[in-house]
């Protein structure tokens, strides 16, 4: 094993070299100069407009109305400081519905990641039959829009859907469950139907970093007597352990923004059993009355500090995998 790993160790830094001379040999009068930068501002301006319309002017304006004790309509006539953080501080459903999300988040992360790499292993193996047939298959959930997903969950898991007929048939159940409307199941099953749902996103995202690794290190590791299983963990993992940290949080930090999904089955409920953070935020702002906009503004500020430092993080990780 060591000879595979001083392999993977040599590709590497062979790569570097290459990337890092490729950089110093462009010429300089292939750099940017003068009406260069004019193109390159010209091109850049829509994305830079966008940028500015949908994603900073919406950030500062939530944090603006965080500020004020606002319904959503009419003037801002209400400042109030800090007072909805501090509001939002002993809000206990708040952080009952942080928790719930960071529950879902983690658990949803630790299952449908090592499938979906298990998956990507099958599928790029060459003996593998059908293989676009398989990719199809484990992608199709994804273009299925999300509430159409819950709804049709909704009907088959309820206490007189199609899989408590079949778990009673066999004998497995005594008595029907209503796997959305039970607190102790609700937010598993939500779980699990968001896994199956973006399943095949993450499959992909798999396939693209193992068929980049190099084919002369499994032929190295082959000549060694790997077995598939020393391939995969002294070849395979360490290659892409950059791109898996990436995918880790980027898997992460989308599972954070669950809503659809709640929206269509359980609405928060039974109880507040799979009450998450954006549910609470979207009854805040437009559904209990009356509306607190500046409420919502302070839940969903503090809520995108959590995801920031997620984001943070994987710039961290993401360096310290490549070193």
């Amino acid at each position: 094993m060591s000879q595979i790993a001083s392999e993977t160790i040599s590709t590497n830094q062979i790569a570097d070299t290459e990337s890092t001379k490729s950089k110093q040999s462009v010429p300089y009068n292939m750099r940017p100069q003068g009406r260069d930068f004019v193109w390159i501002a010209l091109f850049l301006a829509p994305f830079l407009i966008l940028y500015l319309g949908f994603t900073l002017y919406p950030l500062g304006a939530t944090a603006w109305y965080s500020l004020h004790e606002w319904d959503g309509s009419g003037p801002l006539d209400a400042f109030i400081g800090m007072q909805n953080y501090f509001d939002i501080i002993q809000d206990r459903s708040f952080w009952l519905s942080f928790w719930n999300t960071i529950t879902f988040a983690v658990v949803n992360t630790a299952i449908k990641l090592p499938l979906a790499l298990f998956a990507a292993i099958l599928l790029t193996q060459k003996w593998m039959w059908f293989q676009r047939i398989w990719r199809t298959v484990f992608f199709a959930p994804l273009v299925i829009p999300v509430a159409l997903a819950g709804l049709v969950f909704d009907f088959i898991l309820n206490s007189r859907g199609a899989l408590n007929d079949v778990l009673m048939s066999l004998g497995i159940l005594e008595r029907p469950v209503d796997f959305l409307g039970n607190p102790d199941t609700a937010l598993i099953t939500i779980i699990l139907i968001s896994v199956w749902q973006i399943f095949g996103q993450y499959m992909i995202y798999w396939m693209a970093a193992l068929q980049n690794v190099p084919e002369n290190l499994y032929e190295a590791a082959s000549i060694d007597g790997a077995t598939e299983w020393d391939k995969l963990r002294y070849v395979t993992l360490p290659v892409i352990r950059p791109v898996a940290t990436i995918i880790l949080f980027l898997s992460f930090v989308n599972a954070l923004k669950v809503f659809g999904l709640v929206a269509a089955t359980t609405e928060g409920g039974p109880g507040q059993s799979t009450y998450v953070v954006s549910y609470f935020i979207y009854n805040q702002a437009f559904r209990d009355m009356p509306f607190r906009y500046g409420y919502a503004s302070a839940a969903a500020v503090l809520f995108g500090v959590t995801v920031l430092v997620a984001v943070t993080m994987q710039g961290y990780f993401v360096r310290k995998a490549q070193h």
